[in-house]
């Protein structure tokens, strides 16, 4: 090897770059290196093996990824460009689909935009006659469906959706494959499956690709699901020079249909595999390595290994338990303003949680502060939701009883047998909108009598505060009750639900009267929308979920409510391989840090007792060094100074 830079790999790196020929998995844990140890085999496939680049084939699972690999390999190495241009590099889609197009003449316009199939669903659940075409969570589960479904393919047979009964589930899908077909339409997971069946059903054009990629590997093994790994096992057959890198221990996709079991069993797969794992960390000061290996070792399906840091900063875990998330969001503003007076900037500073559903009351604070902030996804808006709206219609309906829409939005919600005949009938709208109904719409004495009952109820809403208010329309006037109803009619979990009510009633705390909530909310969007004019780029603090994170590094990082029944999910319960998961994300979470990590464990939602987060008590335990030590610091000068001793 004549690369000077060649000098830099350690051991275990500098095996990875060798291999020649051959099955090899790569556990690479984080911060360890392995787009190094990728692009450094590429060149050395070609200088020291005299590999052709056109016959290499690198894929990884964005097109960002993909893009960044391609420029780091041909800006670190001395090779004529034309030479370097040659090797491939791509997503998995990207290469699935140019077989396809080749192939089978499908072009970038027959490819259905994700509004398209949207819409699609959404007119197909219509027409079938299934409740809840107007509900967009309801339709992104069916959609999440759909693509488990196809990403299990072609041992999809006994898949259990979870948005729609199986029956309902089989003719939605029915309908969306027989569009596609009579209008000769395909979405992205059908790149997978037609390449699939292709190559399955036509030898001659399997072998080509194989002459043509003797050479392939993948990045982020870990995330790999059957389709993809069913195709990639035909193209490398029958010399199996596959390389493939990735991290047990970051496997967190399997929502999306990826599958730990590929990784964890390669050398099973391919029996005579070389296994190299690389385990030096070159991101994150000492502690935040050790008591990440703290928290992981207590997952039994994974590949044994111990990071080893490389940065002896040794700086603490600054444990943290506020009150409740209004205390929380309060701790983050005075560490962000702490840290900026060291000389932090704001773009060093990440704000992690594990759901959307945090993101909102972060933002709100970040805003009222004049904090800038980026994320590298759609801020959850959760007034958006229909459930918020409900609520806010009921609330809006109490202090304003002109307001038809509002009151029409919760007429039969819990159901008051209202009919939608009676409901647009024409009324006085200078009137109480109830009265006139009662009045106007030709309705039954026991009708009348529901409304009577609920003008009754909006009268006690308008004498509570806006916690005990949304407390008095879930429990009193039985909105939980309709919740669970509809879930039980759908035949569908209500928890996340419940999630979202929880989480909007924790943020009306902040706010006494319930106009002023109201008044909130409606500046709350606006501020959301001039945010989003704003440029992107700069410097701002990051917000962002555990699975966006992955792949990333900050300064700092501020993982937020780390309490039982967010992290690890409610939704986990006591199945193991969910919990494992969920360890495995809070893992990815931690080991984005490079210097500073903040971890929030609040006390209190909703006046109820919480329970921080079992991965805590993990972290903390003694794994033969020193113990990791709680302390909560004031962030004023005392933070300051603290900082100012501990990273030079």
């Amino acid at each position: 090897m004549e690369n000077s830079a060649i000098k830099t790999l350690n051991d275990e790196q500098l095996l990875a770059v060798k291999h020649h020929e051959g099955p090899c998995m790569v556990y690479a844990g984080p911060g360890s290196g392995k787009t190094t140890v990728i692009t450094y085999r590429i060149w050395n496939l070609i200088q020291q093996y005299s590999v052709n680049p056109e016959n290499i084939l690198v894929i990884t699972f964005t097109k960002a990824a993909a893009e960044e690999m391609k420029v780091r390999f041909q800006q670190e190495f001395d090779l004529p460009y034309g030479e370097k241009a040659k090797v491939s590099f791509g997503t998995f889609h990207s290469l699935f689909f140019k077989i396809i197009r080749r192939y089978c003449g499908y072009n970038i316009k027959d490819i259905l935009k994700d509004r398209e199939i949207y819409a699609l669903i959404k007119n197909i659940i219509k027409t079938l006659g299934i409740e809840g075409y107007t509900d967009e969570e309801f339709i992104k589960d069916i959609l999440l469906d759909i693509s488990l479904y196809k990403s299990n393919f072609p041992q999809n047979h006994d898949f259990k959706p979870t948005s729609l009964s199986t029956i309902e589930f089989k003719r939605v899908i029915d309908c969306y494959e027989n569009y596609k077909n009579e209008h000769k339409k395909i979405d992205f997971d059908d790149m997978l499956t037609k390449c699939y069946m292709l190559l399955i059903d036509n030898p001659t054009i399997l072998n080509g690709i194989r002459r043509k990629f003797p050479f392939i590997l993948i990045d982020e093994f870990q995330d790999i699901n059957s389709i993809q790994f069913e195709i990639i096992k035909l193209i490398a057959k029958p010399l199996d020079n596959l390389f493939v890198v990735g991290d047990d221990d970051q496997s967190i996709y399997s929502f999306r249909g990826a599958k730990p079991y590929f990784i964890l069993n390669f050398d099973e797969i391919y029996s005579n595999a070389k296994k190299i794992v690389l385990n030096k960390n070159y991101r994150s000061q000492e502690n935040i390595v050790r008591t990440a290996n703290n928290l992981i070792m207590n997952n039994q399906s994974r590949i044994h290994k111990k990071m080893v840091s490389v940065i002896n900063a040794n700086i603490d875990i600054n444990f943290i338990t506020p009150k409740d998330k209004v205390e929380e969001n309060k701790k983050i503003i005075e560490i962000i303003q702490s840290l900026t007076e060291r000389g932090y900037r704001y773009k060093d500073i990440a704000i992690v949680y594990r759901t959307n559903l945090a993101a909102a009351p972060v933002v709100d604070a970040l805003l009222d502060n004049n904090i800038p902030y980026i994320s590298r996804e759609q801020i959850y808006n959760i007034y958006d939701h229909w459930i918020a709206k409900d609520i806010m219609s009921y609330l809006i309906a109490a202090f304003s009883t002109k307001n038809s829409e509002a009151i029409k939005r919760i007429i039969n919600k819990p159901t008051r047998y209202i009919t939608r005949k009676a409901i647009q009938q024409p009324v006085d709208e200078s009137k109480n909108y109830i009265t006139s109904l009662k009045l106007r719409a030709d309705l039954m004495p026991y009708q009348i009598k529901y409304l009577e009952r609920l003008q009754l109820q909006l009268k006690e809403v308008q004498n509570q505060n806006t916690e005990n208010a949304i407390e008095y329309i879930r429990k009193h006037i039985g909105y939980d009750e309709y919740i669970k109803n509809y879930c039980s009619e759908k035949k569908i979990t209500s928890e996340k639900l419940f999630e979202i009510l929880g989480e909007l009633q924790e943020m009306a705390t902040q706010y006494e009267d319930p106009q002023k909530f109201i008044d909130n909310i409606h500046n709350f969007k606006e501020k959301i929308k001039e945010s989003k004019s704003c440029k992107e780029d700069g410097d701002k603090v990051e917000l962002l979920t555990m699975h966006s994170a992955k792949g990333l590094e900050y300064r700092v990082v501020m993982v937020i409510s780390a309490v039982e029944g967010t992290i690890p999910h409610g939704r986990s319960g006591d199945d193991i391989q969910s919990i494992e998961e969920e360890r495995r994300l809070f893992y990815v979470a931690l080991t984005r840090a490079k210097e500073l990590l903040f971890i929030s464990s609040p006390l209190y939602k909703n006046n109820k007792k919480l329970e921080t987060s079992r991965f805590i008590e993990e972290m903390k335990r003694d794994d033969g060094n020193n113990k990791t030590r709680e302390k909560i610091y004031k962030f004023k000068k005392e933070f300051i100074d603290y900082v100012n001793k501990k990273i030079k």
